[in-house]
């Protein structure tokens, strides 16, 4: 579950940590190291994440003054991107060495909370409940579908707000297809989506959800720009 903290988006749960993790086991993504107290920057990878156990491996830091550090037991941060999605875990301190027939790598315990941020390179327009603009979303875990209303919408993604609690809470990176259609342009879209953001409005009984596009053919992406652009000329955003 996504929980804010002075305006920044943090992961707390081990469900949704661990799906972050192995998605950079995954994706083989670069991992940048920083020890407190140092400027230097060090690289790594994740190799493996354990949800039972809340625990992760990364691969040796180097140079060798990296791994005395981490040794000592040295406060570090890591970061990371996740395909725009950038990741970032303060005060980690490595659990213990281990090594095995590829050389060595270390053992953490999950970070308490993962800071992650979408990059916003793109217009977001403000979608008014008049035009009714709905999406539906589903997935395996999903089969009834995610219904619900679309609050705004870039060449990247949209928002999604649906009423009550979202149960199971979409992971962070969970795909769905998504459907929708575009009314000022009447455009028919169904694509890949995944699932950036989730958060339960107590107050309001409802759930919003980012939702950053997957994949999608070259006449949809069209669409989705023409239909921005026409929010914005229209003064309807």
């Amino acid at each position: 579950m996504a929980t804010n903290f002075n305006n920044d988006r943090y992961y707390t749960s081990a469900g949704d940590i661990f799906s972050v993790l192995r998605t950079l086991q995954a994706d083989r993504s670069s991992i940048s190291v920083q020890f407190n107290g140092n400027g230097a920057m060090y690289s790594s990878l994740v190799l493996n994440a354990n949800l039972k156990a809340r625990t992760f491996q990364l691969d040796e830091f180097t140079p060798r003054e990296a791994h005395r550090q981490a040794e000592a037991g040295t406060p570090f941060s890591i970061r990371a991107s996740i395909n725009g999605i950038r990741v970032h875990a303060k005060d980690m301190v490595i659990k213990r060495v281990m090594k095995d027939s590829d050389g060595v790598f270390y053992e953490l315990k999950f970070p308490e909370r993962l800071l992650y941020l979408q990059r916003r390179d793109a217009f977001r327009a403000w979608v008014p409940g008049t035009l009714m603009v709905a999406a539906t979303c589903t997935n395996d875990n999903h089969p009834k579908s995610l219904q619900g209303r679309v609050l705004n919408m870039s060449a990247t993604g949209f928002r999604l707000v649906i009423e009550g609690k979202v149960n199971p809470p979409p992971a962070m990176l969970e795909e769905f297809i998504m459907t929708m259609n575009l009314p000022l342009i009447d455009h028919d879209l169904s694509c890949p989506a995944e699932a950036v953001y989730v958060q339960y409005q107590q107050d309001r009984n409802q759930t919003v959800l980012g939702f950053r596009f997957g994949n999608m053919g070259r006449g949809d992406q069209v669409a989705v720009n023409r239909f921005v652009t026409q929010l914005q000329r229209e003064s309807i955003a």
